[in-house]
């Protein structure tokens, strides 16, 4: 902040109490009522914050010699005497150390101002800090600037750690905060203009900024902060040429500078947002000091759509935001979450104090979902174990798909299972698309917080789920087991190593697991959904096929989060689980119980354990997975019967064995009736067909809870001593009736499961028998929507994840360099003519696959074709054509590099075109007049 001694454009301060437009046209962004609000938050938690951990957050302010700034004050009296009247105190702000002090103690806080003369050493100084750091009870330090110049700042700086850094200006906070991580506090001049940005409802994705000034405290920060909101950030100096015509470009323009009046009202382009985060003190040496910012004031209200005011903006939600941090450096101390800071910026809404919750397996996740202007009907795909013997259908689906952003291209249909090779090629592809939608932005995460889920269905108006992430140390899919997450049916390992071989090194996981909870009397997810119109939403769209509607709702504040919780804790109350149930007093209870996808959290549980085997720390992401919680009372829970079929029998022979083995088990008297029999008290009944005709096997005293497992348990031993036997099963009574009206074969038409059976036979005989129900037919299953990373961000951008294309190819004489389209193999899918081609599911146009080249011929064909298409490194890649020449090396490579490796994440113009990324460029060596996004060697950020 500097002293000027002529004033500009104006000699007054504005009046704060005026129009919002009674400047021009502009909007007025006054941060006086934005910053009361952030310090009623910070009331709020402070006070929450002692009555729940009996802790009030500390605040020390270090001030050398004594910063006075006479008019510069004045504004923030309105904000210091804090957003709730604690009585008539008088405030003589003398400096801005008292009056940071006093905010403090207006939110709660305590406070303390330590005050040195000007020729302090800095030993003494670094000696205070070290005395501060070591008080547990100081959570935030600030060293007021500017220091005598005897003084070395940077290591002054340097002393406060980063978790009692209040102003947010230690190294290591900056670091990660200019590597996109989430530091322990953020700088307050620059998170306070994002505030006011936040909560003027300003967009910024996708719109130009222009940051004027670099310095450390606010230019350089800011335009870290505005590029994480998806903005163009241009960042002008004292070097930069011609500023106003950059300053027209701007939709939000931040001045920085120092310089009074510096902007121009003819500089700004209409409708533009401007923040003015300048102070300057002027005088023109007649009329008292005033306070000015950067920008011609009354010019820019003539041209902007918003402004703010100088005094008035930026100040006051700046020294609410560091009031904002030290309550954070408290609730961080006692391992809570951060208030008011998400992944995607500022959040007005009150998170959770904690994330984790052990004793339920619980986990509030962090969720990616679709960037904004996505064709979510096109994006959102069923799950990959359906319409396995329908390859038509998901050639169907790709149709529409077309080269949109799809979950297809993350997941991989069972129904295209192939060979080791073929597969291999698939997976890879997959990971490499994971990784371009997170790189691209095409994935984004939200806040934290659980997702509640309204899904319609052909056949139903409404079935409720929240997504969650639950905690695989407490997943045993054993047969016995009396973990709190179990399986409902029995898992066979043998289907886990190809699940396995496509998340062991995935990015992303999607889910398709469904997880029953017993809860009768509808106290877990049914709260939320009468509460749903309060809720943010998330998306809203059809989905494809005919196959219903998707609604998602975000739930991330702290009393819904606990809302949950506490609903779920009483579900897992041994008491009320024996009760509930009737197990027995040894029983476990448990909580959730894998529906749809116990495969799939097998593999996610294996998957882990593997990680654990290698070091991984206990927090690693993988540790959790991400499912759907469905009450099984929900009335869009419909449990289909399953009926069995048994072929190259004697019907009537086979039942009078089942009859026999029913007494031999001591679960007898069974009997025969040729009717139709409704059961009663304990009893199971079992309806049967056998050549045209009906009748029922009625088991008066079964040792099991449901009929189906009576049935099975008979129908296994039978099989086994039977050669020849087959049993199939069916959905519908037609099928059943139409099959036995012939010789040899034998139909069971179950009855359908009651709701409240299910947990208490997975409780009693450890899993259901195979094949027991069905959660619905195939488009009633879940569809893939919700992503979440499940490796740790640093990892997420080693080598492995840039696997790309076939790398830079050697161009035939005078021609010159161009671009290399993405081109792992195409491989050819079994009964469906489809190929993927490095993660596109069609190669890309123009190009020749070369999977089923029948002869030399033509592979000699496609190994002359231009290099633009990459054909020679497909067909390398596929075993055909010459081997890589010394010049198929990627950038700064010596040597071949592996199959789908591009060697830089930057996308090529044609890319851009339809939102995929990929591929490599090597710059021609001719001179360019104009940068373009084909001219890139290297990666792009």
């Amino acid at each position: 902040r500097t002293h000027h001694p002529t004033t500009p454009h104006r000699s007054a301060m504005p009046d704060r109490s005026r129009s919002p437009r009674g400047h021009g046209d502009a909007e007025l962004i006054l941060g006086g009522p934005i910053a009361t609000e952030l310090c009623a938050q910070v009331l709020q938690g402070s006070r929450e914050l002692q009555d729940r951990h009996n802790v009030i957050p500390g605040f020390a302010v270090i001030e050398v010699g004594d910063h006075q700034y006479g008019a510069l004050l004045e504004p923030m009296s309105d904000v210091a005497t804090g957003p709730v009247p604690l009585g008539q105190i008088n405030l003589p702000h003398q400096n801005y150390a008292e009056l940071k002090a006093r905010m403090a103690e207006r939110c709660g806080m305590r406070s303390q101002v330590l005050r040195f003369s000007q020729n302090v050493s800095q030993e003494q100084l670094m000696q205070t800090i070290s005395q501060l750091v070591k008080d547990p009870s100081v959570h935030g330090i600030l060293l007021e600037m500017p220091l005598p110049p005897h003084l070395d700042e940077r290591h002054l700086l340097a002393s406060i750690p980063p978790w009692k850094d209040a102003e947010g200006f230690n190294a290591h906070n900056l670091g990660l905060l200019h590597c996109r991580w989430e530091p322990k506090t953020r700088p307050a001049v620059a998170a306070g203009i994002l505030e006011l940005l936040f909560r003027s409802n300003v967009p910024m994705v996708g719109k130009h900024a222009v940051v004027l000034g670099r310095s450390r405290t606010v230019g350089w920060h800011i335009a870290a902060l505005l590029m994480d909101q998806d903005c163009t950030v241009t960042v002008c100096h004292s070097q930069t040429p011609d500023i106003p015509e950059v300053v027209k470009r701007a939709d939000i323009l931040v001045a920085c500078v120092g310089r009074p009046g510096f902007v121009r009202g003819s500089w700004l382009k209409p409708g533009c947002v401007v923040v003015d985060a300048g102070m300057n003190v002027v005088s023109d040496g007649k009329s008292a000091a005033s306070v000015v910012g950067d920008v011609c004031f009354e010019e820019a209200c003539k041209v902007a759509s918003k402004i703010t005011p100088v005094p008035g903006g930026v100040g006051n939600s700046s020294f609410a935001i560091l009031l904002r941090n030290v309550l954070n450096l408290a609730r961080q101390s006692l391992r809570l979450t951060k208030i008011g800071v998400g992944p995607a910026g500022p959040e007005r809404f009150r998170c959770a104090d904690t994330f984790s919750f052990p004793d339920i397996a619980l986990q509030v996740p962090t969720v990616m979902l679709p960037r904004k202007g996505a064709d979510l009907t096109k994006w959102s795909v069923v799950a990959c174990d359906q319409y396995t013997s329908q390859p038509e259908y998901w050639k169907s689906v790709q149709d529409k798909v077309g080269t949109s952003p799809s979950t297809l291209n993350l997941i991989f249909p069972e129904v295209y299972l192939s060979d080791d090779k073929t597969n291999r090629q698939i997976i890879q592809g997959i990971r490499d698309r994971m990784y371009e939608y997170d790189r691209d932005g095409i994935l984004q995460a939200q806040a934290p917080g659980f997702v509640l889920i309204d899904r319609k269905t052909p056949s139903v108006e409404s079935r409720k789920g929240l997504v969650v992430a639950i905690d695989l140390e407490q997943y045993d899919f054993s047969r016995d087991s009396q973990s709190l997450i179990r399986p409902t049916e029995k898992t066979i390992e043998d289907r886990l190593p190809p699940r396995m071989a496509i998340r062991e090194k995935s990015s992303l996981e999607l889910p398709h697991i469904l997880m029953l909870i017993d809860d009768p009397d509808r106290t877990v997810i049914e709260p939320l959904f009468a509460m749903r119109d309060t809720l943010e939403v998330l998306y809203d769209c059809e989905l494809m096929k005919d196959s219903g509607h998707l609604k998602g709702y975000h739930v991330g504040s702290r009393d819904a989060v606990e809302g949950v919780v506490a609903a779920l804790r009483k579900l897992a109350d041994p008491a009320r689980f024996r009760e509930r149930t009737g197990a027995k007093s040894s029983a476990q209870p448990i909580l959730y119980a894998a529906g749809d996808g116990n495969h799939s959290l097998a593999t996610a549980k294996r998957c882990w354990e593997a990680l654990k085997r290698a070091g991984a720390h206990h927090t690693h992401p993988a540790r959790h997975a991400l499912v759907e919680l469905v009450n099984v009372y929900d009335e869009g829970m419909n449990f289909e019967p399953i009926h069995r079929l048994v072929f190259n029998v004697d019907g009537e022979a086979a039942i009078q064995d089942f009859v026999g083995f029913c007494g031999e088990q001591g679960w007898g008297p069974a009997r025969v009736e040729w009717s139709k029999v409704e059961a009663t008290g304990r009893q199971h009944v079992l309806h049967f067909c056998v050549k045209g005709k009906q009748g029922t096997v009625v088991v008066e005293n079964p040792g099991l809870v449901l009929p189906v497992a009576t049935l099975t348990t008979w129908l296994d031993a039978y099989g086994a001593g039977h050669k020849g036997v087959v049993v199939d099963y069916v959905h519908g009574d037609e099928v059943v009736h139409e099959k036995t009206a012939g010789p040899d074969c034998l139909g069971f038409l179950l009855p359908g499961m009651e709701k409240g059976d299910l947990i208490r036979t997975v409780v009693k005989e450890g899993v259901l028998p195979k094949k027991t129900f069905s959660m619905g037919t195939s488009d009633e299953k879940r569809f893939y929507f919700e992503a979440r990373r499940i490796v740790n961000e640093p990892a997420f951008f080693k080598a492995d994840f840039f696997r790309r294309g076939a790398g830079l190819r050697a161009t035939q004489a005078g021609e010159q360099v161009g671009a290399v389209r993405r081109s792992a193999p195409c491989a050819p899918l079994r009964a469906s003519g489809r190929y993927v081609h490095g993660g596109r599911t069609s190669c890309p146009p123009g190009a020749a696959c070369v999977c089923n080249v029948p002869d030399a011929s033509e592979r000699a064909q496609n190994v002359a074709a231009p290099p633009r298409n990459n054909r020679a490194g497909i067909a390398r890649a596929a075993g055909a054509g010459p081997p890589a020449s010394k010049d198929d090396r990627g950038p700064g490579s010596r040597a071949r590099r592996p199959p789908g490796y591009a060697g830089c994440d930057g996308g090529l113009e044609e890319d851009f075109k339809d939102g995929a990324g990929g591929g490599v460029v090597l710059a021609a060596p001719a001179a360019r007049p104009k940068w373009r996004a084909a001219d890139v060697v290297g990666p792009v950020r």
